[in-house]
């Protein structure tokens, strides 16, 4: 039935709440000229340690090239548990432990700890300070400079919500506070799951700072590009980078799989209190999920990994709690306090362990510093199971290392602490010139230093005997690994002189692969090489550079003229020289490209024709939703959306308590096979409270099997959005034949949405015909490039083009400039610069090509007043 209407929701929650004879559990005041915060009748519950009865994964299966968040969530808790104010939330907390793996109380001062997931949680630091005052641990928010939030660039332009990573970010801040209370916590939120963007993430975070990176997600499997195409990003000596193992059994994951980075396993931790350490461990295992562990084939054994039943890389290093602890989260349809698991549980702890055990040694794999404790400072867990598997060790536990638990869990800090250590220093020169070799390596195998402008090194090394010590630069031949002995406090110097390897020419053009094919003006890089990036003639776009022989690069290419997408290609240098081209793509969802129009192909839904579901569209509402999409402005709201007439609204408000609606809008199949990019774009309006209420827009390509987020909005309070009109861009499903989109709503009592004029389309760079004219414009008197000045075709005036500084690149000065002209013939160009003379110059333009011109401007005599 019906109980609470808007007129009652104006007395506020309290109020409303008491109407219905309950007492309403505390809560955060609504934002200020916001509307009521609304909360589901609450009462006390005493907490309890039991685990759940079933997870579930709280982020779907991944996309291509893309990972999946490893926090499980349990299922059938109640709303009744998860709102409780008053009561210790059931799971584990940051007592249990700090008291599990001896852990200070307060632990972490002056370390950083950061934590890298995809997608935004709007609520995130909100949330645990809710966690953290439920715990009676120190604020730590934005205010006082111990929370920061950043995007993947380090801004404060926050990617799109997701629910399931929200609930990944929730889960992973909780755990940094249980484990290191004193810590600063960075979390950086990537644009989506894309490997690319994690990695980037995690270069931000250690760019920012951070000695210590927790990353609770992976893509099943060992591929053999992983080192190659992400590797460099998760390779920071003096860095802790932990990675969570998987939750779905025996399998590894990557990005736990990476050599240099700490694969965490995950165990199911029980009080004991008969026992001396009052807490007994086993392998993690709850329905059919399990930590990952195994063989990563594709993956070099670390020197530090002595076991002998897998030739790669053994997953994993070690292991922490990853069943029932409680975790608060409201940005979920089960929003409030829930208990979750999985191996992203681990993962943040261990991060943490290593923060409060200190920074790591300059130069180091703090992965390899378990092993290098031994038996010490560890929990050997001996029992339990993930599977089955051909090296027994690898999936089940046992005295010593195996994989579902690495060595063990933490037994205080001295497991995750650098021992005693000297210093290695000197220099790397070229052996024929004697000239300093700079970005060299200098490593003992775990320990790595690079050289300076000036060829000097200096490595932090264990102490004892390094058995090889190599020296390692781009286009030099390696010596003969060196041998030395260090103690504890000892400097050490030693040089080294490197041979030149001889190299050969590569050579090719960089030109436009979207129609035109005219030449660009662009910079291309050698993947993994110190050396400068050579640039393209702008007039041919050739390009020479030399490599050395003997190897395989992966060159890259990026345009200096805007509106197109780089590329990149692999090359062999042998004896020869090489000959390698690109055809860079003009992107069609900047549109920018000159000499290309935008060609859109679609159609609007303007829900203006019928009462129900236009044709080709549906509503699915979820079992017990009695109210979901309508067409005929069921309450008499009006259009808000800045469209006219009918459109499509879900309401939720004036409706009862409790998990009541869940209700799809389903579009038609759209082919995009033939565009370069897609879209979407509507109109909106809504009332939004993220408490209670989701809304978002999914993709899907398999018919509704699995769909993937592509818009949701980003408000963290209550808050109306009038007129306001939404553009998606849909550009990873160009080229599919069968995809459709879902506007999708969930409440619990929330507010509403209204949808209309949806226009979903393809999007298309047409050619113009016409060329292009490059050159540079200079002072006559001086030489000097003019940079700001503008050229311009008198035949068509509107068309002008600035001239640019160009300063990385030594062959062509400041002043350049690259003008499209259209209709191929003879044109006469002006240029022109403040302080100068205009010039006038002749040429003739020919079709999907470059042509030259420069100007000298000579400077305008001063005029008097």
């Amino acid at each position: 039935m019906r109980i609470l209407g808007r007129g009652v929701a104006a007395m506020g929650a309290a109020a409303a709440l008491a109407l219905l004879g309950v007492q309403p559990a505390a809560q955060a005041a609504p934002a200020p000229d916001s509307a009521p915060v609304r909360t589901a009748p609450a009462t006390t519950q005493p907490a309890g340690q039991d685990a759940p009865a079933h997870l579930e994964p709280v982020c779907g299966a991944p996309g291509k090239g893309q990972a999946t968040c490893y926090a499980m969530r349990a299922t059938g808790e109640s709303a009744v548990m998860r709102l409780s104010g008053a009561a210790t939330p059931a799971g584990l907390g940051p007592a249990d432990i700090q008291s599990a793996y001896s852990l200070p109380p307060n632990g972490g001062a002056g370390q950083t700890i950061a934590i890298v997931d995809a997608y935004d949680n709007p609520n995130a630091e909100a949330d645990l300070a809710v966690y953290r005052e439920q715990y009676g641990l120190p604020p730590c928010t934005t205010a006082n400079g111990c929370f920061k939030k950043v995007d993947q660039r380090g801004g404060t332009n926050y990617p799109t919500p997701s629910e399931g990573w929200a609930g990944e970010i929730a889960l992973d801040l909780d755990m940094v506070s249980a484990a290191a209370p004193a810590a600063h916590i960075l979390l950086v939120e990537t644009d989506n799951a894309g490997l690319e963007n994690l990695a980037a993430g995690v270069d931000r975070a250690v760019a920012l700072g951070a000695k210590y990176v927790s990353n609770s997600y992976g893509r099943p499997g060992d591929d053999s590009s992983d080192l190659a195409n992400y590797g460099a990003s998760y390779n920071h000596p003096g860095v802790a980078v932990v990675a969570a193992s998987g939750d779905f059994r025996y399998g590894v994951s990557y990005p736990s799989t990476l050599p240099f980075v700490t694969a965490v396993g995950g165990t199911d931790l029980t009080p004991a209190p008969d026992t001396a350490r009052g807490w007994t461990e086993t392998v993690w295992a709850r329905d059919n999920y399990g930590p990952g562990s195994g063989c990563a084939q594709y993956q070099t054994k670390p020197d530090y990994q002595k076991d002998t039943g897998c030739t790669g890389r053994s997953v994993a290093d070690v292991s922490a709690v990853a069943d029932n602890v409680a975790v608060y989260h409201t940005f979920s349809t089960k929003a409030g306090w829930q208990r979750f698991g999985g191996t992203s549980v681990a993962t943040p702890v261990i991060a943490a362990v290593y923060a409060l055990a200190g920074t790591p040694r300059p130069g180091t794999y703090p992965a390899a510093y378990p092993y290098a404790a031994g038996a010490t400072g560890l929990n050997d867990v001996t029992t339990g199971t993930n599977g089955t598997c051909a090296a027994a060790y690898l999936c089940n536990a046992g005295p010593g290392y195996d994989g579902p638990t690495g060595l063990g869990t933490p037994a205080g800090l001295g497991a995750f602490r650098s021992g005693p250590h000297g210093t290695l220093s000197g220099t790397v020169t070229d052996a024929a010139t004697g000239k300093p070799v700079s970005q060299a390596t200098v490593s003992s195998g775990v320990d790595t230093a690079t050289t300076d402008s000036r060829g000097a090194y200096k490595l932090d090394l264990p102490a004892g005997t390094v058995e090889d010590l190599t020296v390692r630069a781009f286009g030099y031949t390696s010596p003969a690994p060196a041998h030395l002995t260090i103690a504890d406090g000892q400097s050490l110097d030693r040089d080294f002189e490197l041979a030149a390897i001889p190299r050969q020419k590569v050579r090719g053009t960089v030109e436009d692969g979207s129609g035109h094919g005219w030449p660009l003006y662009a910079k291309v890089t050698v993947d993994g090489s110190p050396e400068a990036p050579v640039w393209t003639d702008p007039a041919t776009g050739a390009y020479e550079l030399s490599l050395p022989r003997g190897a395989d690069y992966t060159l890259g290419v990026t345009a200096e003229l805007p509106g197109y997408e780089p590329a990149e290609q692999s090359v062999t240098v042998g004896k020869r020289p090489v000959g390698k081209d690109f055809a860079l793509t003009a992107d069609p969802d900047a549109a920018t490209a000159v000499g290309y129009t935008l060609r859109r192909d679609g159609a609007t839904q303007t829900f203006d024709s019928t009462a129900t579901a236009p044709q080709g569209w549906t509503v699915v509402n979820a079992p017990g939703t009695d109210n979901g999409w309508q067409f005929d402005d069921p309450i008499q709201r009006g259009n808000a959306t800045g469209g006219s007439g009918a459109f499509a609204v879900v309401e939720s408000d004036s409706w009862p308590f409790g998990p009541h609606q869940d209700t799809q809008l389903i579009s038609p199949v759209y082919d995009f096979s033939g565009g370069q990019s897609a879209e979407l774009d509507f109109k909106t309006a809504y009332t939004f409270n993220p408490a209670n209420q989701r809304m978002s827009v999914d993709v899907t390509t398999d018919g509704g099997a699995t769909w993937e987020p592509a818009w949701a909005t980003s408000l963290t309070s209550v808050r109306s959005a009038d007129r306001l009109t939404v553009h998606v861009p849909l550009r990873t499903y160009a080229g599919d034949k069968a995809v459709q989109l879902r506007f999708h709503f969930v409440a619990d009592w929330g507010y509403s949405w209204s949808v209309d004029d949806v226009y979903v389309g393809m999007r298309s760079l047409v050619p113009v015909s016409g060329g292009l004219t490059v050159g540079t414009v200079r002072d006559s008197t001086t030489g000097a490039g003019l940079v700001g000045a503008g050229v311009s075709d008198l035949q068509h005036p509107d068309t002008m083009a600035l001239t640019v500084a160009t300063p990385d690149d030594p062959a062509v000065g400041d002043g350049l400039f690259t003008l499209f002209v259209a209709d191929p013939g003879k044109h006469t160009l002006r240029a022109g610069a403040p302080g100068h003379a205009t010039t006038d110059k002749k040429t003739r333009v020919r079709a999907d090509r470059a042509v030259h011109a420069d100007f000298l401007l000579k400077s305008a005599p001063a005029t008097s007043g």
